[in-house]
């Protein structure tokens, strides 16, 4: 009896210890990105001020990055991180407004350190995160490094330099749309240490506490950060006595954008005119060729007010027109910029001080939507701009209620809103000499860059 247990026994054992999993392979998790880059960074939070509940609060950017081979175990990463406006509930259905772009490149190294080239924007605001293992790693294995955030809580253009110590572990491999991932999760303490803060760090910000528990995914092949989701609670002292409370999500999602097929773009122009994109010989960030003047003496017109010339049959008065017929030759310019190919109406026509579009504009709304249907699923960026007459505040929302008005157009012939972001420079950014007619109508455009 005692030998029939015992032999039970062991076969009991055995087919246990055979259902057993096996122990995981140690993996190598490393970044080596290149390539083309997307980005959406989404926040969700409610907000307390004084410990009293203010609302909700919806922030957002986009990041564009091409990323290349720097040497070694090293890529190099340049793009834009576009900023959209604050607003108090996810708008991702419709367009969304712009609140800065800011031009980013660093040196990533394979375990995920961030070296900042160039000139500082303070984008990235979350650096050397996540950090990867040096070793291969199974699952349950932990490990910790010190990354760093910049944070401005009161959104208010003063910046502070955070470093955090984010603890790491390891959970295994699975598949996410498809393709092979690691997860790892992390976790870190919201923490200002006064000792460590720089001249340049807001003076304001005192302390601050708070926790932050992170689920992350990497591509297993590329190494690249596809998808993190941050549950935050976290609140900043000032010195005035007041506080800033936040408390929700922040989630992260990357992937590799479907190329821009320039090629389609100008085979869905030619047939309007249009000459193939000119590569643009300024930079973002630097003033246009022929920066020209304001308007003086009797052409001068009403502060915020631009001049009107003939009469607009519909009613309301059309803006002054360029008079070499240049408009007319094509509907829009295409140009080679930094962010992406730009279609650029010139000298596009609405009633002055208004955001109407003169009817007889219509064709060339109808040629820009069928330019842009050539790229399904594009990311656009609309910019408008007027001339100057001397209201910069006038100028630039009058510039904005433009662009808006053009993507509303092109909404109504196909063209998703969600699509779009926009914004407005007023008459800072011309193209052409203001002092004359024709140059304010040059200066007065909208441009919309199909984003890399």
């Amino acid at each position: 009896m005692r030998q029939n247990f015992l032999a039970v026994s062991a076969i009991l054992l055995f087919a246990a210890q055979s259902t057993l999993p096996c122990p995981a392979e140690p993996v190598s998790i490393a970044q080596s990105m290149t390539g083309k880059w997307y980005q959406v960074e989404r926040s969700n939070w409610s907000q307390y001020r004084n410990g009293k509940y203010i609302g909700l609060t919806h922030r957002e950017t986009r990041t564009t990055l091409t990323a290349e081979t720097a040497g070694g175990r090293t890529s190099r990463f340049a793009g834009f991180c576009y900023v959209l406006e604050e607003t108090l509930r996810d708008m991702r259905n419709s367009a969304q407004g712009l609140d800065d772009v800011h031009p980013v490149s660093f040196i990533l190294a394979s375990d995920g350190r961030m070296t900042i080239k160039e000139t500082d924007s303070g984008y990235p605001r979350l650096r050397n995160f996540p950090l990867l293992p040096a070793d291969p790693v199974v699952p349950g294995d932990r490990w910790e490094g010190e990354s760093l955030r910049i944070i401005d809580p009161r959104n208010s253009g003063k910046t502070t330099r955070m470093p955090i110590q984010v603890a790491y572990e390891f959970v295994g491999e699975e598949q996410y749309k498809g393709h092979d991932v690691f997860r790892i999760k992390a976790k870190y303490a919201t923490r200002i240490n006064k000792y460590r803060k720089l001249r340049s760090d807001d003076a304001d910000l005192e302390s601050a506490t708070g926790t932050h528990d992170i689920d992350i995914l990497i591509a297993r092949e590329s190494g690249a950060m596809v998808l993190m989701l941050d549950i935050q609670d976290e609140t900043f002292f000032y010195a005035d006595g007041s506080s800033v409370r936040y408390r929700g999500s922040t989630a992260v999602f990357g992937e590799v954008p479907a190329p821009v097929d320039r090629a389609a773009i100008i085979r869905a122009a030619a047939p309007y005119g249009v000459a193939e994109p000119s590569r643009e010989t300024f930079s973002l960030r630097d003033t246009p060729p022929q920066p020209g003047k304001k308007p003086s003496g009797e052409d001068m017109p009403a502060a915020g007010r631009e001049p009107p010339a003939v009469a607009n049959p519909r009613g309301g008065l059309p803006e002054d027109a360029a008079t070499d017929g240049a408009s007319a030759a094509a509907p829009f310019m295409m140009e080679e910029t930094e962010q992406g190919v730009r279609l650029s109406l010139r000298d596009i026509r609405f009633v002055a001080d208004s955001a109407d579009i003169l009817p007889e504009e219509a064709w060339r709304l109808d040629a820009i939507a069928e330019t842009l249907r050539a790229i399904p699923g594009g990311r656009f960026l609309v910019e408008g701009h007027t001339a100057d007459v001397g209201n910069p505040a006038g100028e630039k929302a009058l510039s904005v209620e433009r662009a808006e008005r053009i993507i509303r157009e092109l909404s109504r012939r196909g063209i998703p809103e969600d699509q779009c972001i926009f914004t407005g420079y007023g008459g800072t950014r011309p193209v052409a000499d203001n002092s004359t007619a024709e140059g304010r109508a040059q200066n007065r455009r909208v441009e919309i860059t199909i984003l890399d």
